[in-house]
């Protein structure tokens, strides 16, 4: 079995591209994820592939062998260890792309990684929400093969732009996007935790609405808490890599510190409660805040 494209990591993300690229014509995907054989996670993960209409391997170093081009969609943390073992079983020639958020100097470690097994490496980054997009959504990408991979995945109407050879550039503008969407994330999360008790909430957004005109705010705070409602520990996780990056360049990460506590704090049990269900209303994810700290209270 051979693979035009196979992913390491068959997660949300890696799901809806996957599902993206089959619709548009892509044939032969491949994927590998060490938990499809969870009783947790492993029926989600197999749901994803047949939706896909992706053969899963059995490990990851047959993916990799079976593959053209290799993308890792993990998380950060563990895209290096991902790639330290996806090295030994590469082609020389053969594409690697990460599109995990992890920091600038992760990407170049991964890159001499790569290059080191005689493998082409890209830098990608995530600019927008995968699943509505899927396959579509924009990433940025950067390294000296960028331009070639660009060029293969081009029929299948891909959004990628390319930002040059050097690596770090792509995942640098992501992770300092970030401190504003997700610094907004935490600041809508503590202001509505705060107002919901008073009942204020909605007055809230209303007076915000009349300062800033032309933004649905009820609607993208509800976007936003949503996102941390099933994405939470993921998305402090990469507030995390924004916080080591800065405290590497000599800026202190106030707000992307804060940003991450606030996110953690509130995430915490919260994906098992909407199983990757985005709620109707922020109302809902605030309510099941209260539910559970109550719990935790009288325990």
């Amino acid at each position: 079995m051979t693979y035009a494209i196979g992913f390491i990591g068959m997660g949300e993300a890696a799901g809806a591209i996957c599902e993206g690229l089959s619709g548009a014509g892509a044939a032969s995907l491949g994927a590998f994820d060490i938990a499809a054989d969870s009783p947790a996670t492993g029926p989600a993960i197999r749901a994803r592939a047949a939706k896909g209409r992706v053969t899963l391997a059995a490990s990851a170093g047959e993916l990799v062998k079976a593959s053209e081009v290799v993308i890792s969609a993990v998380t950060a943390a563990e895209a290096l260890e991902v790639a330290e073992d996806a090295a030994p079983h590469l082609r020389p020639g053969q594409f690697y792309m990460d599109m995990n958020s992890a920091n600038p100097d992760t990407k170049r470690r991964i890159g001499a990684i790569v290059e080191q097994a005689g493998g082409r490496f890209v830098e990608a980054a995530v600019m927008q929400a995968v699943p509505p997009n899927k396959h579509k959504v924009p990433m940025l990408l950067c390294g000296a093969a960028a331009p070639m991979l660009i060029d293969k995945l081009k029929p299948f109407g891909m959004a990628l732009e390319y930002m040059g050879p050097e690596l770090g550039q792509a995942s640098a503008t992501k992770m300092f996007r970030s401190i504003i969407m997700k610094g907004m994330e935490a600041l809508f999360l503590e202001s509505v935790m705060a107002a919901s008790r008073y009942g204020v909430a909605d007055k809230i957004m209303e007076s915000v609405s009349e300062g800033f005109p032309g933004i649905d705010w009820k609607g993208l705070a509800t976007y936003l808490i949503g996102r941390t409602a099933i994405h939470g520990e993921r998305r402090a996780h990469e507030m995390d890599e924004v916080s080591e990056t800065l405290h590497a360049m000599g800026l202190e990460p106030i707000m992307a510190e804060a940003a991450a506590k606030r996110i953690r704090q509130c995430c915490e049990g919260l994906q098992e409660r909407f199983a990757g269900k985005a709620p109707d209303n922020y109302d809902v994810v605030m309510a099941a805040i209260r539910e559970r700290d109550a719990k935790k209270a009288a325990e």
